[in-house]
């Protein structure tokens, strides 16, 4: 990230401070700063917006690397929460979905099951995932890889 001063600290051009001056309006996160951000979300949490105004999104943890994931997504709509775990037994994943918007869930493993707030919906099921749609709310979802 870049500062939004190239002398930071000085409240006036040819100054050379080196203390950040908290009065000013100089920051460390300007918007060319936070560009990261997205990548990150979608690739370890697995949140995308699909839908314009973010009335759809699609929730689909990785299937490799970390064994946990937790955080949160602003939307146009309000908070995306997801908070997952592979187990040794399968993958657990708990979202929470804002008022107006639906939601495609993609767990990976079999037998999965879902219940909560949100009225999940069983989609499709192929050879290594589930898909679910749910709506608003808070939802709970687990699935196995092996034998449940």
């Amino acid at each position: 990230f870049m500062w939004e001063q190239w002398n930071p600290g000085c409240a006036v051009a040819g100054c050379t401070g080196t203390a950040v001056d908290q009065r000013s309006s100089e920051s460390f996160s300007h918007g060319w700063g936070a560009a990261g951000i997205s990548g990150i979300l979608r690739s370890l949490l697995g949140i995308d917006v699909t839908g314009p105004g973010a009335a759809t999104i699609r929730i689909a943890p990785p299937t490799s690397g970390l064994r946990h994931a937790r955080g949160t997504e602003w939307t146009e709509r309000g908070r995306v929460s997801v908070d997952w775990q592979r187990t040794g037994h399968g993958f657990t994943l708990d979202v929470t979905v804002p008022v107006n918007v639906t939601a495609t869930v993609v767990l990976p493993g079999r037998a999965a099951q879902a219940w909560g707030d949100g009225a999940p919906r069983r989609v499709d099921e192929r050879a290594g995932s589930t898909e679910f749609t749910v709506g608003s709310g808070r939802t709970q979802f687990r699935s196995y890889t092996g034998s449940p």
